[in-house]
């Protein structure tokens, strides 16, 4: 029996792994920097320097910025798109709002594909699949010339109304393949069921646009690995908090999209169960981004459509992830005006920090750590990496003190300021613009940065509570292990509740039902190992945008094993909330189901906007279902709780500065502190992976975890 699970998860800044050894039940933590030219390079590195045999790794589980990064940076294949003739600039004008309202210069970004990459094709069906102008093939065979002699790599097809009707699409993708086979082909009806023609149409640009890339990444990271030794399947982590197999990411490669900080969330939720603490906020501090999730009732939040950035929505349900530009390597710089600012730009992996002695010449967050005393030079990185603080005191002093006529400490600790400012702003949105008090939540610190804020952040928020986590640094990579494979399904229903059927309801939830069972049969999973959510969206008549209200759950019970041209299932299963199942596990919807679910949006409505009208009628937008097979979740041991006094861990004394003065600052090693310890601030607790600041008048306490509970002393 193979020994071994192993979780990576791939940021802009390092590469993080745990090993988890399910023989003895103990996990190894490691950092490795990125390779941004070739991010599986780093994955190898990092596994050769945890020293085991990859034939004894039963899993492996990953995530990666790999598709997030090509959408923002603009790096990805050459790509055109292909629309039904007269809708050419939907992906030029989008929607009718602004990212800068009052910005009369603003100018927004430029489409995902240019234009003169976008194609008409005569083509048109009505609404109820009528056609309304015949596929015009001989002017698509035109097209395709003009496609191969621009050297198109990526085609995205989306027509109208193709999401009920796809049959001119899928024609055109045939035509396609076969003149142009080593081309990436995408048609928006394969991608997704839901309406609304930019929104479609931006999702498969960018599924297209990072296609090949991903393909690519993925190929070489799974040949290396195979090369290395390693026997199992790697699977990769989806913007819907799941993992899936490297075929079933590579059909939809814009659903990694989210694939990185979707394992954070995951690792929160978990952490919840651990630690009985049902509402968690998580603000998860790379050396690019900072990346805040919410926990409520133990569960995460997703939303959908997921915006990449301004202008380019993609229809794919995702952890509900708000990304700034805020981690260890944000830059500072002062603008005309001669204000300071941190980020959004990056030092990243490469050059890094000033403090990192490898060519970076900008003042960056970590040297403003550096200068103030928090972080100790020889123990970064457990001892691994020797960091040079005269480098960060005079890139700090050059660049923002000297200009802005500040002291050196006075300059660093303002540049953290403007870092924690961010930081707050990100957390209101993710809680008191959704309706949700920061003050019921605890802050959980995660990322290489994230333990060096969280007391600070959590007292400016009133939140009385802040939580580091056994790892931080590598919490995702940790969260990559308990999460389990995933596949959701969507289509659009538009019906008013007093006009939809309940069986149109039912057939349409039992086809996507059935589309997910085949594709965990591609994957190897058995249907009867899959759990099933269902979820409908709705919105007052005449709204824009809608809210997702839960159904209930499904576990398929026992039965004969479906093959793939047989997908009935043969026992029906079991339920919650007031969904049901026919004798061959089809979805029944009820009136009773309907009734309640339309209550929960009005509820969710008065949250969320502050009013609701329960006299409005509503309407069904759209119908979702997610199907998850469970797998194992590593054992955290408990460890034997000892007396309050941590002097077991107390390492040294040095001076940090807090609040306008140094101080004198006891120094602990986390590995030495044992459940039950406590400490009172100011402090500062090392681990290999990061540093946690303990302000004056805040404590921390050790749970039988080893999880760091930390009384920030808000009032």
């Amino acid at each position: 029996m193979a020994r071994y699970r192993i979780g990576i998860d791939v940021g802009g800044t390092f590469t993080d792994f745990v090993l988890y050894d399910q023989e003895g039940g103990e996990m190894r933590l490691t950092k490795v920097a990125t390779t941004p030219a070739d991010p599986s390079q780093g994955i190898l590195t990092g596994i050769e320097k945890l020293g085991i045999d990859l034939a004894d790794v039963e899993s492996a589980a990953h995530g990666t910025t790999t598709a997030t990064n090509t959408l923002i940076e603009r790096d990805g294949a050459k790509t055109a798109f292909l629309t039904t003739e007269g809708f050419r600039d939907t992906l030029e004008i989008r929607r009718a709002n602004r990212q800068e309202l009052y910005d009369a210069q603003w100018t927004p970004p430029p489409a995902l594909v240019p234009r003169r990459h976008r194609l008409e094709i005569k083509e048109r069906l009505y609404w109820n699949g009528e056609v309304a102008t015949p596929l015009d093939e001989a002017q698509v065979e035109d097209v395709i010339e003009t496609l191969k002699a621009r050297d198109i790599e990526a085609v995205a097809i989306c027509f109208i109304h193709s999401y009920q009707h796809p049959k001119h699409e899928m024609r055109v993708k045939e035509m396609v393949q076969k003149a142009m086979p080593d081309a990436f082909v995408t048609a928006s009806s394969e991608v997704t069921q839901e309406m609304r023609e930019f929104e479609r149409g931006s999702t498969v640009a960018a599924n297209a646009f990072v296609g090949p890339r991903v393909e690519s990444y993925l190929d070489n990271l799974s040949r290396g690995l195979r090369d290395a030794g390693l026997k199992t399947d790697v699977s990769v982590m989806q913007s819907n908090g799941g993992v899936a197999t490297i075929d079933e990411a590579k059909s939809v490669p814009a659903k990694m999209a989210r694939s990185g900080p979707a394992g954070g969330a995951m690792a929160l939720q978990r952490l919840s169960e651990l630690t009985g603490i049902p509402e968690l906020v998580g603000i998860d501090i790379g050396g690019t981004s900072a990346d805040v999730s919410v926990i409520v009732e133990s569960r995460p939040r997703w939303t959908s459509p997921l915006l990449i950035e301004w202008g380019m929505p993609v229809l794919f349900p995702s952890v509900d992830v708000v990304s700034i530009g805020a981690g260890g390597g944000s830059i500072a710089w002062i603008d005309e005006g001669g204000i300071l600012h941190v980020g959004p730009q990056s030092a990243g992996a490469d050059p890094g920090p000033a403090c990192y002695d490898t060519s970076g010449t900008e003042p960056t967050s970590t040297d403003a750590q550096v200068v103030l005393g928090r972080i100790d030079p020889g123990q970064f990185l457990g001892g691994e990496m020797t960091i040079r603080k005269d480098l960060s005191e005079k890139v700090v002093a050059d660049k923002v003190g000297g200009p802005l006529n500040l002291g050196l400490e006075e300059a660093a600790d303002g540049m953290l300021k403007i870092m924690e400012n961010n930081m707050m702003q990100a957390i209101r949105y993710v809680t008191v613009e959704k309706g949700y008090d920061p003050r019921d939540f605890a802050l959980v610190g995660l990322g290489g940065g994230g333990a060096m804020y969280c007391t600070t952040l959590a007292r400016e928020l009133g939140m009385k509570r802040a939580l580091v986590p056994t790892g931080p640094g590598v919490l995702s990579a940790w969260g990559l292990l308990t999460v389990d494979m995933v596949q959701d399904r969507s289509k659009t229903v538009l019906r008013r509740r007093r006009a939809l059927s309940n069986i149109d309801l039912e057939e349409t939830f039992n086809e996507l039902r059935e589309s997910i069972y085949q594709s965990f049969l591609r994957q190897g999973i058995s249907p009867h190992d899959v759990k099933m959510e269902y979820y409908l969206d709705l919105q007052y008549y005449g709204q824009v945008y809608s809210l997702s209200v839960s159904l209930g759950d499904l576990a398929q019970k026992t039965g004969d094993i479906p093959s793939k041209d047989d997908i009935r299932v043969a026992e029906a299963g079991t339920i919650s909330v007031k969904l049901d199942l026919d004798e061959q596990g089809r979805v029944n919807v009820t009136d009773e189901v309907l009734d309640e679910a339309t209550e929960h949006f009005h509820s969710e409505h008065e949250r969320e906007y502050g009013h609701a009208d329960p006299e409005q009628e509503v309407q069904v937008v759209h119908a979702r279902v997610f199907g998850s097979a469970s797998v194992q979740k590593p054992e955290i041991p408990k460890g034997v709780k000892g007396g309050s006094d941590a002097a077991g861990a107390l390492r040294t004394t040095r001076q940090v500065y807090f609040d306008g003065s140094y101080r004198d600052t006891n120094v602990y090693t986390r590995e030495k502190l044992q459940p039950g310890n406590m400490i009172a601030g100011p402090a500062v607790v090392e681990e290999p992976t990061s540093t946690t600041i303990l302000p004056p008048g805040a404590s921390i306490e050790v749970d039988e975890y080893g999880n760091m509970l930390i009384e920030t002393g808000a009032q």
